[in-house]
């Protein structure tokens, strides 16, 4: 077998080697990916699941897949392009050095669905099989030097391997949030890196979409700026045909919202997010970072986290009936290395005299310790008690900000990662809780949330207080 003398689309449906068929869709999409010319009968496939009209074609190291359920993400589109990697495209590596075809996904038992349909095809092709050294649980060996993987998502386990391919399946559910061991943007940093050495490799994430949050979502939101990755977006009846009409009726007559993330591929609110992401963006000053102390009448706040937290800082002022997110700061330790106060003190008072701030809010959690540090530097510490209560009160009023584009948040990606990620929880009795749930953290969101809320109750304070006083004698 002589590496590239075939192309994906003929390697897929030769009956010697993948046997296997495309929709229009399926193809349009693998096309697009390889850079293969693009049938007239196939432009307005591509110009929709792209969202404008096909441009010259180029090959994409880096490709989302974002389709519905039973669209052929997982065997048509990941599968058939590790394969394509694996048997026929030509890497250059070191001797005794190993490519790895990477299959990840949220756990094992969810990356051997993608190795299934591989070893699948691998078994029923002549040519393939032939070309299998050894195989193992979660590896299986070619005589060409590579080896195709599993493993659960998981940025440590990858590094130091030489990544040829990476199909990310699922993405849409890896978890988002830094405080979990493997969040889905460090283990894509982690993939990078192991990927820089040959310039053929493909990262491939393939995925229905869920919340409006981690890194397929922010593909999506990009993918008219960044057209170094491909996004390819399709509902479940265009990728594929062979889906029972009546069936996608029940569903989208079922669960109309459901139908809509599941099926059409679209990223929905989910009914317990707090923010709306599309809100949440609306807001975000594209590129800006920080802005630096002008004359202007300021507002801080911390939430202090020693280990596995975020200790969180936020600068905040208002600005002709608009509040502005000046500057967050972070800091973390860990169970085996925890912050000390006094790694973030002189930060802390530092940012707050640079701005004038006259006092830093904070909730209960080591109050005392803090307000005791910070007089010592003569900044006065002022506690606000979170309870679900209180917690709702200044959530409601970053969320009422957000709702009329009254607030300019900084291009952040942490806290904007939190702010989309916020849930509300019902409790008994009628009450709401507002936080991360078990997705997430909320400590750059909580900075945010209690320094927004008292640039607005300083303003509320101050037209009061300027109010005429009528009334009769």
């Amino acid at each position: 077998m002589t590496p590239q003398t075939i192309d994906i689309i003929r390697a897929i449906r030769d009956p010697n080697i993948f046997a296997d068929d495309l929709s229009a869709a399926q193809e349009a999409g693998l096309r697009t990916l390889y850079g293969l010319p693009i049938p007239r009968v196939q432009e307005k496939l591509v110009r929709r699941c792209l969202g404008h009209p096909p441009r010259k074609p180029r090959e994409h190291r880096e490709a989302a897949f974002i389709c519905g359920r039973r669209a052929g993400k997982s065997d048509k589109i990941a599968a058939n392009v590790a394969l394509y990697e694996a048997f026929f495209r030509k890497h250059k590596l070191s001797s005794g050095e190993r490519g790895i075809v990477l299959l990840l996904a949220q756990n094992m038992r969810q990356a051997k669905v993608v190795r299934g349909y591989i070893e699948g095809k691998i078994e029923r092709s002549p040519i393939l099989s032939g070309h299998v050294v050894s195989t193992r649980a979660n590896e299986i060996d070619l005589d060409n030097g590579i080896t195709i993987a599993i493993h659960p998502a998981s940025f440590r386990s990858i590094r130091g391997l030489s990544v040829v391919c990476c199909i990310c399946d699922e993405i849409a559910f890896w978890w988002t949030e830094d405080g979990y061991a493997n969040p889905d943007v460090e283990v894509l940093r982690a993939i990078r890196p192991s990927m820089a050495t040959f310039p053929n490799a493909k990262l491939v994430m393939a995925s229905s979409p869920y919340a409006m949050n981690g890194v397929l979502y922010d593909a999506w939101r990009n993918r008219k700026k960044d057209r170094e990755v491909l996004v390819w977006h399709a509902p479940t009846a265009l990728m594929n045909p062979s889906v029972p009409k009546r069936f996608l009726e029940n569903e989208k007559r079922r669960d109309p919202e459901t139908y809509r993330r599941e099926y059409e591929a679209a990223f929905t609110e989910a009914v317990s997010l707090f923010l709306p992401g599309h809100m949440v963006d609306a807001c975000v000053v594209e590129g800006r970072t920080e802005l630096a102390p002008a004359q202007n009448h300021y507002f801080a706040a911390i939430d202090a986290a020693f280990k596995g937290d975020a200790f969180t800082f936020a600068v905040a002022h208002r600005d002709r009936g608009v509040i502005v997110v000046d500057k967050l700061m972070g800091w973390k330790g860990s169970s085996r290395q925890p912050l000390k106060l006094g790694t973030v003190l002189p930060d802390i008072v530092e940012t707050a005299r640079a701005y004038r701030v006259e006092r830093i809010l904070g909730d209960q959690y080591a109050s005392e310790p803090i307000r005791h540090a910070l007089q010592e530097k003569h900044v006065f510490f002022k506690e606000v008690p979170f309870t679900p209560q209180s917690k709702i009160e200044i959530y409601g009023t970053l969320r009422a900000l957000i709702s009329d584009e009254s607030i300019e948040l900084l291009d952040h990606k942490e806290s904007l990662r939190e702010l989309r990620g916020l849930e509300v929880e019902l409790l008994p009795g009628g009450n709401a809780r507002v936080g991360h749930g078990n997705r997430g953290h909320d400590d750059y969101a909580d900075a945010i949330a209690l320094a927004v809320h008292q640039a607005v109750k300083q303003r509320e304070q101050s037209v009061s207080s300027c109010a005429p006083i009528v009334g009769g004698g």
